[in-house]
């Protein structure tokens, strides 16, 4: 069966840091002791974020899309609105190469679209650029890239 991609819960917090977890070192990054816990009580703290996980038949977390919610102050030269910054995409190595990541962006993008957010953006890395590219993202910059829907943000 393919993955459910579902918006997490707080019952999440846990998967969701784990999932983060295994990101940062696959970065090379050093984990501290406490991060699980540290990590999953802000995730929970944190109410102006939207994180979707995708898990396997078995209940197993495969992979995850989080982004923060961004809400324009109103001004007289432009529309209000709200855009996502996308903070993290990870899909564990074993289950990569089978859509999952894109599956997640499409995902978010239908709560954008249903939300009447009208933008996403993010950083991308550049060994992800092509899968970016594939979702909708263009590149507003080198480093920066970027998904509009047509008439909203």
């Amino acid at each position: 069966m393919p993955p459910v991609i579902r918006l997490a819960e707080p019952r999440d917090a846990l998967a969701v840091a784990a999932l983060t977890l295994q990101d940062d070192r696959e970065c090379g990054a050093t984990v501290q002791p406490g991060f699980l816990d540290r990590f999953a009580d802000a995730w929970l703290a944190d109410h102006d974020r939207v994180t979707l996980l995708a898990e396997a038949d078995d209940g197993r977390p495969l992979g995850v899309v989080t982004a923060a919610v961004v809400t324009k102050l109103p001004s007289s030269r432009r529309p209000d609105g709200r855009w996502l910054h996308v903070s993290l995409l990870f899909v564990t190595k074993d289950a990569r190469g089978a859509g999952l990541g894109a599956a997640l962006l499409g995902a978010l993008r239908d709560w954008a679209l249903a939300h009447e957010v009208g933008r996403m953006q993010l950083n991308a890395a550049p060994g992800a650029r092509s899968l970016y590219t594939r979702a909708g993202f263009g590149p507003p910059t080198d480093a920066l890239m970027e998904w509009r829907a047509d008439g909203l943000g």
